[in-house]
């Protein structure tokens, strides 16, 4: 084993950093318990060469019997019924063992070694050219026996990861024990064994030298791919200018098994090599990551602008040629390269901390190219997993001599004069997912209804855009109309009955924080209320102030609306899935806004029923293994905070009963529904099924957008 040459020759730690960016940050899970591994990976290898590894939701017929298989020393006990292929996809693609192709697995290279030679030597040199630190800690252990807190320790100060437990170094031991490299020798300590000292042999470990500072005189940026050079390119030429890039917001997922968010990017833009459906993407990214679909979602805006993913059918995604070429060069400065084409203030953020900045005076810099601070963090982030910037101490940033040397050769925009506006807010709002909206729509109302020249498109004109996405985001139809004349936002929402409504609004953006009844003139707004046929009026302000204009609204009816109020009718309604025409109540004065805050209380009084009638069934389960009733569900309720009813029981009963999603299961029926008993049934396949049914739900309205 080597780690290098000691006279630290550049040309053999360039050769560590490169094995380092190849390689993954973390083993991914394996369902089954530690004891099934070995014999789990084997076989499900066997049988995708087989090609018996069809439909991802099948599951695999093991040739082995798990429960005859011993249960390991602290090992959780296997999993008695083997997964679905889905379930084992993560693994199985982490390691580059298998690829995709029509919801039918195939082996790639790696996997048909293994497959030829199904040895756990095989499978622990795959883990140890794949997994990142592997092999690392192995050798921590061929020095002296250690426990597994004294090697996380060495780790982590040798390589200055920032672990937040030590699991990420007890599932490499872990590893390392099922194939045989490490064996315990008492005291809670492990030595290496001679199979572990066999993976060793020759190999090449990167150590904590690779990423010290190399001198100037040998920093060497490597060239960019084609593809990538051309995005660069127009830069320096009519064809693009550097407004063009974008200000999106930006979600990557870093779990804490997985921190490293370049590397995770690349997991998932190797997925999508080849033409891959959305449902089939969003799952492989949330099984790889444990996310829900919902937070998977809200990453798909960020992958089309920053360049990564393009839409090549309906609901067909594929890597851009850009993300290709990254992928297959293995140097992520092709991904910073990409990032910088698309989105502003990557290079000049590397620019702006070449002398050692703090990260304040780097968000100060930021602003002037139209970047919140939020923004200002995850491209910094990229940067430091890239290592084209560091952390000095705490609080400041600094380039590194290889983040100098690519900021060099990057086509860098002049530093404006003045703080620019996020002119793509707005668009961010109409583009992003339901689920990231409201945050972003509550942030440019408050913003926008204090800046009455923000966007520079004319005074007020971007706050009536806000407002208008705030419907839009709601479910309402709406338009801006503005102009000399007219109102400033038409909205229109189909009622219970079947009947259309329509309300005016009228937008006020005062730089004062404060509207009065100057701002406004009855006359004007009565004539537009007539043009329209308005049922309802509403005058939308950063606030309001003075006894005028609030009994000027109290007499025409009008509804004062400030603009923090408003967002966070936008968020309830789409947290809680509201209806327009629930929402559109806010338009009935005196009582309007009262009757939808009191809405919004019993809709999340509701679902905390809900909640807690399944927490109920769960506990129940758990200690007495017996149906309960509604009526014990209540009188158990009495003494938390929620206090439910029995009547507000049964009704939650009947919202669980009534989706069919089998969360529950009634095991004694009585003509009285609150003596009727009932467990828990399977609560989390229930919930799966109703995420599922509300993206189809949802699917035609993105896909229209």
């Amino acid at each position: 084993m080597t780690h290098g040459d000691p006279s630290g020759r550049p040309e053999v730690l360039a050769e560590q950093r490169a094995l380092w960016r190849r390689q993954a940050s973390a083993i991914p899970g394996l369902l089954g318990g530690k004891a099934v591994w070995l014999p789990l990976v084997l076989e499900l290898v066997k049988q995708v060469g087989e090609g018996r590894a069809v439909g991802l939701d099948t599951k695999p017929e093991l040739s082995f019997d798990i429960e005859s298989i011993e249960r390991r020393q602290g090992g959780a006990a296997p999993r008695l019924e083997p997964a679905t292929w889905r379930d084992y996809y993560g693994f199985l693609r982490g390691l580059q063992l298998v690829e995709n192709t029509a919801d039918q697995l195939c082996l790639t290279a790696t996997g048909l070694k293994l497959q030829s030679d199904p040895t756990p030597a095989r499978l622990a040199t795959i883990l140890a050219d794949r997994i990142r630190l592997f092999a690392e800690a192995l050798s921590l252990i061929a020095v002296e026996p250690l426990t597994i807190d004294e090697v996380d320790e060495r780790i982590r100060s040798r390589y200055k990861q920032s672990w937040k437990s030590k699991g990420n170094t007890r599932i490499r031991m872990d590893w390392q024990e099922v194939l045989g490299l490490i064996e315990a020798v008492g005291s809670r300590r492990w030595g290496i064994t001679e199979a572990g000292r066999s993976v060793l042999a020759d190999r090449v470990l990167v150590g904590p030298d690779a990423f010290d500072e190399a001198p100037a005189s040998v920093i060497e940026v490597p060239e960019a791919p084609a593809e990538i050079a051309g995005l660069l390119e127009k830069f320096s030429t009519s064809a693009r200018t550097h407004e063009s890039r974008n200000t999106y917001n930006i979600w990557v997922p870093s779990p804490p098994s997985n921190p490293n968010k370049v590397e995770n990017l690349r997991t998932i833009m190797n997925a999508a090599l080849g033409r891959i459906e959305r449902r089939e993407l969003f799952s492989f990214i949330s099984e790889t990551f444990d996310l829900r679909s919902s937070s998977v979602e809200s990453m798909l805006p960020f992958l089309r602008a920053s360049g990564l993913l393009v839409e090549v059918g309906r609901g067909v995604f594929k890597a851009t040629p850009a993300a290709r070429a990254w992928v297959e060069s293995g140097e992520d400065l092709n991904f910073v390269r990409i990032l910088h084409a698309n989105m502003r203030f990557v290079g000049e953020m590397i620019r702006t901390v070449e002398n050692d900045v703090t990260r304040n005076d780097m968000y100060s810099e930021a602003a002037k190219f139209g970047l919140n601070i939020d923004k200002c963090r995850w491209i910094a982030s990229f940067l430091l997993n890239t290592g084209l910037i560091e952390e000095p101490r705490y609080g400041s940033l600094r380039a590194t001599p290889r983040g100098t040397a690519l900021a060099a050769e990057l086509p860098l925009a002049d530093i404006p004069s003045a703080p620019q506006e996020a002119s793509a807010e707005t668009q961010d709002a109409r583009l992003a997912p339901a689920e990231t909206q409201p945050l972003l729509v509550k942030q440019n109302l408050v913003h926008l209804s204090r800046e009455p020249l923000a966007g520079g498109e004319g005074n007020g004109r971007g706050f009536e855009k806000a407002i208008c996405d705030a419907f839009l985001a709601m479910g309402f139809e709406a338009r801006t109309i503005g102009g000399s004349g007219d109102t400033d936002i038409l909205v229109q929402w189909r009622n219970a009955d079947g009947s259309r409504s329509t309300a005016i609004i009228e937008a006020k953006a005062r730089s004062s924080g404060q509207v009065t009844h100057t701002d406004v003139s009855d006359v004007a707004i009565e004539t537009h209320k007539g043009r329209h046929r308005a049922n309802g009026i509403a005058i939308v302000g950063p606030g309001f102030t003075g006894d005028t204009i609030k009994n000027m609204a109290s007499q025409k009816k009008w509804v004062l609306l400030d603009a923090d109020r408003l967002g966070t009718l936008t968020e309830a309604s789409i947290t809680l899935g509201l209806r327009p025409y629930e929402i559109g109540q806010l338009f009935l004065v005196p009582n309007g806004l009262s009757d939808v805050d009191d809405l919004i209380a019993d809709r999340r009084r509701e679902l905390d029923i809900v909640s807690f009638l399944l927490t109920k069934l769960a506990e129940e389960e758990s200690d007495a293994g017996e149906p309960i009733s509604a009526r014990d569900i209540s009188r158990d309720g009495r003494r938390t905070e929620l206090r439910p009813s029995v009547e507000e029981i049964v009704n939650a009963i009947d919202v669980m009963s009534g989706l069919h999603v089998g969360a529950l299961q009634l095991v004694n029926a009585a003509d009285d529904p609150k003596f009727a008993t009932y467990v828990l049934g399977d609560a989390l396949a229930g919930a799966r099924r109703l995420r599922a049914l509300a993206d189809a739900i949802d699917r035609p309205h993105r896909e229209a957008r």
